[in-house]
């Protein structure tokens, strides 16, 4: 079990969680924007938006660094965001979450392991 939950950005390599909360800025359709924090074990999908945000079920939210700016979604699967967890100096672990709102799912991968957390588990989207 991993008890200390580091996460940073494939593209620049930026921290993101603060104070026990992973860190990004989320960015609609409508092109309205807000900073997300969410809780950081795998799965767990509680969160706060500031400003706040009634998003809309099934709703496809775009995951910002708030470092570099760049896009967090997946290049391998288009409705999720592809983030790192450090476990330890040189263990790192590919997450994966779902872009849609409402939908709870959650991927932690090595390599060809895979352990999944949340609801409709499929790696098909």
């Amino acid at each position: 079990m991993i008890n200390q939950y580091d996460y940073y950005c494939p593209k620049c390599k930026g921290k993101l969680n603060e104070d026990s909360k992973v860190i990004l800025n989320v960015c609609r359709t409508d092109k309205s924007k807000s900073k997300i924090y969410l809780d950081p074990k795998p799965h767990s999908y509680n969160l706060k938006c500031e400003p706040e945000i009634e998003f809309k079920k099934n709703e496809i939210v775009d995951f910002l660094c708030p470092n570099c700016n760049a896009n967090l979604k997946s290049v391998e699967y288009e409705k999720f965001v592809q983030i790192t967890l450090k476990v330890t100096e040189g263990v790192f672990f590919d997450i994966f979450f779902s872009r849609v709102y409402s939908d709870h799912r959650t991927y932690v991968g090595i390599e060809d392991f895979k352990e999944e957390y949340g609801d409709r588990i499929s790696t098909k989207e």
